[in-house]
């Protein structure tokens, strides 16, 4: 059995999502951010401000290529996995790729911006990441997922397709 890995914009329901699948499947879930929290003992929004983007996106690459080992992981990805081109392989190679896409306003109403790193100085910036994103999201992806009812629906969805898949 595979593994499956869920893609998308910060807020689009990844995390929630990959919980209900993990469980519904029997499978273990990882979440990248909290995995990299975890190994480093530090915040991700603390790595961001005090050791750069570049330091997060090296250390980011590395515990996916630790996580993904193996199979039966349902693996909720950080919103910027896929701007390092090595990543889409990896993700591509080893698991079947899951784009959560869900409509910008109402991330917004969801999330708090402020423990978003590459958000919460500039309340556009969802716009101007989803602009830089959304087609490497699809290149990246064997599936397309629109995140427009609840966790648990979007989950069900997904699992219907796995199901078939493997």
């Amino acid at each position: 059995m595979k593994n499956i890995s869920l893609i998308g914009m910060p807020g689009c329901g990844k995390t929630t999502i990959g919980r209900i699948l993990a469980e519904g499947l029997g499978y273990y879930f990882v979440d990248l951010d909290e995995y990299i929290e975890n190994k480093c003992g530090m915040r991700i929004d603390y790595i961001f401000e005090n050791l750069g983007e570049k330091f997060f996106r090296k250390l980011e690459s590395e515990s996916l290529k630790e996580i993904i080992a193996g199979s039966k992981k349902v693996i909720a990805t950080g919103g910027g996995v896929i701007t390092v081109e090595e990543n889409i392989k990896i993700l591509r190679e080893n698991s079947l790729v899951f784009y959560i896409k869900r409509d910008l306003k109402d991330i917004l109403k969801d999330i708090d911006i402020e423990k978003r790193p590459l958000l919460k100085d500039n309340h556009n910036a969802i716009y101007e990441l989803y602009n830089k994103r959304h087609k490497i999201y699809q290149k990246c992806a064997h599936f397309l997922v629109i995140n427009d009812k609840s966790a648990y629906e979007t989950a069900k969805h997904i699992m219907m397709i796995v199901r078939r898949e493997v």
